[in-house]
């Protein structure tokens, strides 16, 4: 067996977590469309309802004072309560779950990569250029099906990140730090001591020795360019891997995971269903270290198991399949 059970009591803690994070990443959306505020200003003589946004030069107008606008200005500031409100008291209940989910032995994910998640996220990047492959991924897997796998699958001092070339970069959500160095300067928002291994490397390393990969599909054609494959000229390099593009292609899968000290973060990864098959190919690749292609067969097994037994409504039927060339659609998982 590759994986345990959790129990109805684990089971029961953990959803319950999951629902009241997400419902708290909901507040804090909510909140964020209060950021800045909300006053009056005079101008010859007359006064003037005045939006104040967080953003250069966004103070924009509402019109002069009237009944209207002086209740957008009473809505807007018992919204801003009430709203900051219903924050505090998600992240006091989100705190205690913390505690409850380490008593459990829940807390599985490595901190520094839920906290590397939670800033992705934050950024807009988490799901929409960046989603979290290889071993990693197996957190995500584990949490949403209510397993855990065993040690051995999971032990790791990296975390794998694919980056999605095709998909568009927003540059107006990032800060000047984040234009000049990309994902690095988000990693080092996380943990300063994070650096590249070397120049123009896809690898960024902390003081601890925790390593944070960047890789991409590798074009096809081969010289064919990508849309964007980096953010600024500053950040790591994204290595290019040899049929990536399986996993881009594969329905995206979001779960809540939980960090060893108790904390949760959103993951996205390729769905597992794509994962157990690149695995399995990867397992079968003459060039590839035998200790890797070894680990890589058992996790495919793993996560094909964990999706028959406890994920069933995912089937490897023909309509998944088909993101796969005939060749590999014919591995024994």
């Amino acid at each position: 067996m590759y994986y345990n059970v959790l129990s109805p009591n684990e089971t029961r803690v953990l959803l319950d977590y999951q629902q009241t994070y997400q419902a708290y990443l909901a507040a804090k959306d909510s909140e964020a469309a209060f950021a800045g505020g909300m006053t009056w200003k005079t101008v010859n003589g007359a006064d003037y309802l005045i939006r104040i946004t967080q953003r250069r030069g966004g103070n924009k107008s509402l019109g002069r004072r009237s009944a209207e606008t002086e209740q957008i200005f009473q809505d807007y500031h018992a919204g801003k309560i009430r709203v900051k409100a219903r924050v505090a008291s998600l992240k006091e209940t989100v705190r205690e779950f913390a505690g409850m989910s380490v008593g459990l032995r829940l807390n599985r994910v490595p901190s520094v990569t839920a906290a590397i998640l939670r800033k992705l996220d934050e950024f807009g990047l988490l799901g929409k250029n960046l989603q979290v492959i290889g071993t990693h991924a197996l957190y995500g897997y584990e949490s949403t099906a209510g397993v855990r796998f065993d040690a051995g699958l999971l032990a790791t001092n990296d975390v794998d990140f694919m980056w999605d070339s095709t998909a568009r970069l927003k540059l107006a959500q990032f800060d000047d730090e984040v234009r000049q160095a990309g994902v690095l300067a988000l990693l080092q928002k996380v943990d300063r001591s994070f650096e590249p291994v070397r120049a123009e490397s896809f690898r960024a390393v902390n003081k601890h020795g925790f390593y944070v990969d960047l890789v991409r599909a590798a074009p096809n054609p081969p010289w064919k360019s990508a849309v964007s494959t980096k953010i600024s000229a500053n950040d790591i390099t994204p290595a290019e891997i040899f049929n990536l593009k399986w996993l881009l292609a594969s329905p995206k899968f979001r779960a809540i995971v939980i960090a060893q000290d108790g904390l949760p973060a959103p993951l996205v990864a390729p769905d597992p269903r794509a994962f157990a098959v690149y695995k399995q190919w990867l397992s079968q690749q003459p060039d590839r270290e035998p200790l890797k292609r070894k680990r890589d067969a058992l996790q495919a097994a793993a996560v094909a198991d964990m999706v028959r037994q406890q994920l069933p409504y995912l089937a490897f039927d023909e309509p998944f399949a088909r993101i796969f060339p005939a060749a590999v659609r014919e591995f024994e998982l």
